[in-house]
């Protein structure tokens, strides 16, 4: 049966893949953008070949990596340059850069307060720094839209689908806390189900985003089944949280909207509540925290409780994450991560990694609320991460893999500057407002 599910998964992939490359390629005719597709496509694909251990891993695979963007980012930066247009430019916004700038500031703490690292593995964490530098800067010079990001990811997550069927085993054994439905556990290539089912559930939200009919729902068939058979419960439930947030707000804006109010005044008040939503999510992280015994959330809670007293006082500024893999090393702490988004920021960067994190969601909220069109993805997409976070470190700032294209959606999200629906058919920029450099 368990074969027989992967064989399943796979071939249910085949016609979906063909129809999201097929309507990536309808959208992109006569626009110029491959460059643009090629620098998202080797941090999304490349990187989950990377956590799938399908390529090379270590240094040299991120030196290539970051070869590779760095030269579709030159591309791009050229050519919009040389790109004239009528229309007025808009300034790029800070807040593209937020991502690499929490890598930045959690770096800088790893330097400073793990100085006996070697000089090549300290230097080797900028990579994640210029990586996520050259994202924003990727996405800033692109004129894709959300629906060309959203099927990129999809086609990403399918392609590792078919792979999958090759060569790997892709269960692990029941333990005492969980079993999934077929007996065992779905790991597909990677070395966690709980990794894998983030994937697909971020596929799942670019599927909605990019809905087509017909094509979209043979999508969901494959990314189904696999979260199904993950049984991982946190991306379960953190999507079930997401899309509910989802519905909320088609139907706020569907609702009539008081006599007078502005539409993009009417949205900004569904921003407030959003942020007010996952600020409280952020205290409740906190609290969770805190509060655990050893066995909370399948022993979850004795790696919450011995981080923190690794931590002591120095809640701060943080102790850097190569300190996490040096106690590691001598027992201090047990040999998985943090488990939690949040005490990973903490013991990396200290608070200060914990607000920037909480300020990106904030300013990816608010800029999302500028276009109905992306709202409701973007507040989805957005509670999706907060609410992961609380069980899983689903992101490592500090280290290109798997995860790391994650960051991309909220980029997009805020690259936004002005609702599709307003800007005038005519112009080959109907997609997206153009970004001045």
């Amino acid at each position: 049966m368990q074969n027989f599910l992967i064989l399943l998964i796979a071939g249910s992939s085949i016609v979906p893949l063909i129809s999201n490359v097929r309507r990536l390629h309808q959208s992109l005719a006569g626009r110029g953008e491959l460059s643009s597709v090629f620098g998202v496509a080797i941090v999304v694909l490349g990187g989950l070949l990377y956590e799938a251990r399908l390529v090379p891993t270590g240094q040299p695979a991120q030196i290539a990596v970051f070869g590779l963007l760095l030269g579709s980012v030159v591309l791009q930066v050229s050519r919009s340059l040389s790109l004239q247009t009528s229309q007025a430019k808009a300034a790029v916004s800070v807040g593209l850069f937020l991502p690499a700038i929490i890598s930045a500031a959690m770096f800088l703490v790893n330097a400073l307060q793990n100085v006996e690292l070697p000089l090549g593995q300290s230097l080797g964490r900028l990579l994640a720094v210029a990586i996520l530098f050259l994202i924003a800067v990727c996405v800033a010079a692109s004129r894709l839209d959300l629906k060309d990001i959203c099927r990129i990811i999809t086609i990403s997550v399918l392609v590792i689908f078919l792979l999958s069927s090759f060569g790997h085993d892709g269960w692990r054994a029941c333990d005492i806390f969980k079993c999934g439905p077929f007996g065992a556990i779905y790991t597909g290539p990677f070395a966690s189900e709980n990794a894998l089912a983030i994937f697909v559930c971020v596929a799942i939200l670019c599927t909605f985003a990019s809905w087509t009919g017909k094509g979209s729902a043979w999508t969901l068939v494959p990314l189904g089944l696999t979260l199904y058979a993950t049984e991982s419960r946190t991306s379960q439930l953190a999507l079930a949280g997401s899309l509910t947030i989802w519905v909320i707000v088609v139907l706020w804006k569907k609702a009539a909207r008081p006599v007078g109010m502005d539409l993009d005044v009417h949205l900004r008040k569904k921003a407030k509540f959003i942020v007010i939503t996952i600020l409280a999510v952020f205290i409740a992280s906190f609290y969770l925290l805190l509060h655990a015994e050893p066995a909370s959330f399948s022993n979850r809670g004795n790696v919450w409780i011995r981080g923190l007293m690794a931590l002591g006082g120095d809640w701060w500024i943080g102790l850097g994450l190569d300190r996490w893999t040096f106690l590691q090393s001598i027992g201090v702490v047990p040999l998985l991560f943090p488990h939690s988004q949040y005490l990973l920021l903490l013991f990396g960067g200290g608070v200060a990694a914990v607000a920037l994190l909480f300020l990106l969601f904030s300013v990816a909220t608010w800029a999302a609320s500028k276009g109905s069109a992306s709202l409701g993805f973007g507040a989805a997409y957005i509670v999706f991460l907060s609410i992961l976070g609380l069980t899983e470190a689903y992101w490592n700032p500090m280290a290109f893999d798997g995860h790391t294209f994650l960051v991309i959606p909220l980029v997009f999200l805020i690259s936004i500057t002005k609702d599709p629906s307003t800007i005038s058919p005519d112009s080959n920029l109907a997609t997206r407002a153009p970004r001045a450099w």
